[in-house]
């Protein structure tokens, strides 16, 4: 099959014709040959396929808030090409059969699916897994994402093995004993009452890990960094050669304690929404190269979850439709960044860490986007593949939309 991709602007910038053929970009250019399917771009942005690292399917065991499927769905709605999933479902992803049996039920799915895998038997901190045999299985990486490895005997012996077959450790960095509420600890939120979740948990975590990290020589991954302290941190080691990387997500770019209402269970999240300060240092942390890429930390809860007091409602947000516009919208076209950093954190660099490409060049998988920079648009529950509907961005007016998907060579998802 050949399909023809004429009148577009490859990375925003450069007029060029694409063909695919068999899966793989054929040419670039001003490209004559006929084709199968042509596809008038018209002027749009012709843009790498997405990355992201750290995304929860809730299968095996909570199909009600997402499965494989609508996983993927979402993903090429938001421009995605490869999604990584998170290990904390029931039972976790913590034995080869496991890995085995999630890579064999993603093998149809549209987006390419790789598979985090449990750090301990059972994300009980305790017992690691067999490690060589979760990476045979094909797991990128290990994690007890949603849990911090309290035990730092457990976590030096989990990076000492994690070095020898080397996989990254991606840490959910907070000290359990000052994370056990729900809200960032600032003026604002004192004097509602609320329960706190203090940055110190992260920046303690932090350190501990990188230091263990440091002495292993092995990657640690940093997940959802969301304070200006854990950054200075994270600098430190960087600069003392430390193999450490770290991740941030669009809500912490783009909300604080500032800008949302706090008593809103939509925003729970952990780690929770902190200070304007710290959003914007997170953001000149990106800049700099401290953070090194975007995540959504994709995570779908059924309504009932949601809609509960937000002491007691479930932690997370869902965003993998929204989270290259909403960022678009609020720092591209306001200047704060440019689209090539924007594609960097969201495509590039996450690909590195995951082992992937989605470069638009001759020779390799068609994994591309078409976005129609000019489109405006209010999402609403029906634009949402994912079984979650638990997106801040509901309701509240975007630039830009992905229009066409291509993963694992071939169009995946058209809006008509």
């Amino acid at each position: 099959m050949r399909y023809l991709l004429r009148g577009g602007l490859l990375m925003g910038e450069t007029p060029a014709d694409i063909l695919v053929e068999e899966g793989k970009i054929k040419k670039i250019g001003n490209v004559s040959e006929g084709a199968d399917e042509v596809i008038d771009i018209q002027g749009r942005f012709v843009l790498p396929g997405l990355v992201d690292p750290h995304a929860h399917a809730r299968e095996p065991g909570q199909e009600h808030k997402e499965t494989l499927d609508s996983l993927s769905e979402a993903a090429v709605r938001g421009g995605y090409t490869h999604v990584a999933v998170m290990p904390n479902t029931s039972p976790p992803i913590d034995t080869p059969e496991l890995v085995r049996s999630i890579l064999r039920r993603a093998e149809g799915l549209a987006v390419h699916i790789h598979v985090i895998g449990a750090l301990t038997k059972g994300r009980k901190g305790g017992e690691l897994v067999e490690v060589g045999l979760m990476k045979e299985a094909g797991v990128i990486a290990l994690s007890d994402d949603g849990d911090w490895v309290t035990d730092a005997s457990v976590m030096f012996n989990a990076l000492t093995y994690a070095a020898y077959f080397n996989l990254p450790i991606i840490t959910h960095a907070e000290v359990p004993e000052l994370a056990g509420g729900f809200a960032h600890y600032d003026p604002i939120t004192l004097k509602y009452g609320m329960k706190f979740r203090l940055s110190l948990a992260e920046e303690l975590a932090v350190y501990r890990d990188g230091r263990l990290a440091q002495i292993a020589e092995a990657h640690l991954h940093v997940a959802h960094v969301s304070a200006a302290e854990t950054l200075e941190i994270i600098r430190s080691l960087k600069n003392k050669g430390v193999k450490i990387t770290a991740e941030v997500t669009p809500h912490h770019l783009l909300f604080s304690t500032e800008r949302i209402p706090l008593h809103d269970p939509l925003f729970r999240v952990n780690p929770p929404i902190r200070s304007e300060k710290d959003r914007l240092a997170l953001i000149d942390a990106l800049k700099e190269g401290i953070i090194d890429f975007v995540a959504t930390d994709h995570a779908p809860h059924s309504l009932y979850e949601k809609e509960a007091p937000i002491s007691e409602a479930a932690a997370g947000i869902e965003g993998l439709e929204t989270a290259f516009s909403a960022l678009f919208t609020h720092l591209v076209k306001t200047g704060e960044i440019s689209l090539k950093d924007l594609v960097r954190w969201m495509a590039t660099e996450p690909g590195h860490f995951m082992g992937v490409s989605t470069a638009i060049e001759v020779g390799k998988e068609a994994n591309l986007v078409v976005f129609d920079q000019d489109a405006r648009w209010v999402p609403s529950e029906k634009d949402l593949a994912s079984a979650g509907k638990n997106n801040p961005f509901l309701g509240k007016e975007l630039c830009g939309r992905v229009i066409l998907t291509f993963a694992k060579g071939k169009p995946v998802y058209q809006r008509r």
